[in-house]
């Protein structure tokens, strides 16, 4: 056997021995909660008291599976199979993006102008923000639009898991056409690809090897073309002071705003995220 007992304090010194130099202490302590109440259905209270508590043969190799797993660079949460964002549990997989916290700060922020009527949230991948809005505005009717089939099925399953209705459906964001160049919405929210391929060399390898590419990358030449595509969509299509949000790339914050600028929208406002970065975007449609 790996360890020398079947102690859960045992099998958490080899969880934290073996991965000290990949994470850090309190990432090694969360994710060993998320496990262990996984494994065991504890909730909270469960996990602090049952210190003595004494694992079966299937458990320990439950546990080295996972650890195996993270030392290969695999995500934690698509070794965990979910994700939790804004509050809600949600299935997280290869097939999209895994939500990051980022995200919640965006959406945090246009909750806060909010309700809205209708909404569109481009770009959906997991269907998270889409499905965070809808899990403060019930009565809002929310559309989430991809080009990936595999991330849709993804949405979908989410949709179902939180009882929260939303249509997705797909689309080509960079082409938007059919009956959607008819549809009001008062606010259009998206998080879109947004890094320069150049830039892959520098991508953690967590990142590069498992989540998709295509909600990743642009082309070097072209790195705000889903703004552009959506900005053009957005003026068209959003009500009168109609909210836009954006979840941005840092180093293209004053090309974003000066494209919404030439366009004609009004009351811009960049937002840093926890990291003291541009990372998100508001304008309103005049």
């Amino acid at each position: 056997m790996f360890v020398i007992d079947n102690q859960l304090k045992t099998a958490k010194n080899y969880f934290s021995e073996q991965l000290k130099n990949l994470f850090t202490s309190t990432e090694i302590n969360s994710m060993w909660k998320e496990i262990t109440c996984f494994r065991f259905n504890w909730n909270a209270s469960d996990f602090i008291l049952n210190t003595t508590f004494r694992l079966s043969e299937s458990d320990l190799l439950f546990i080295r599976s996972y650890v195996y797993r993270l030392k290969n660079n695999e995500p934690f949460q698509y070794i965990h199979g979910t994700t939790t964002f804004f509050g809600l549990e949600l299935i997280c997989d290869k097939r999209a993006l895994i939500p990051r916290p980022e995200t919640e700060e965006l959406l945090a922020w246009a909750v806060e102008f909010g309700p809205y009527k209708t909404i569109a949230d481009l770009c959906t991948g997991s269907g998270c923000i889409a499905l965070g809005l809808k899990s403060k505005f019930s009565e809002s009717d929310i559309t989430g639009l991809d080009i990936s089939t595999d991330a849709l099925s993804l949405a979908r399953e989410n949709s179902k898991l939180t009882n929260l209705v939303i249509e997705f459906n797909h689309a080509d964001v960079l082409n938007i056409n059919g009956d959607l160049l008819n549809q009001k919405w008062d606010c259009i929210i998206s998080n879109p690809p947004y890094i320069p391929t150049h830039e892959k060399e520098s991508i953690a390898e967590n990142v590069l090897n498992f989540e998709p590419e295509i909600s990743l990358f642009v082309k070097n030449d072209n790195p705000i073309i889903f703004y552009d595509a959506i900005v053009k969509y957005a003026k068209s299509n959003l009500s009168e002071n109609g909210f836009l949000f954006f979840e941005i790339h840092p180093d293209f914050s004053v090309e974003i705003s000066d494209l919404l600028n030439l366009k004609g929208f009004i009351n811009i406002e960049l937002r840093k995220d926890l990291q003291g970065k541009n990372r998100m975007i508001k304008a309103q449609n005049a």
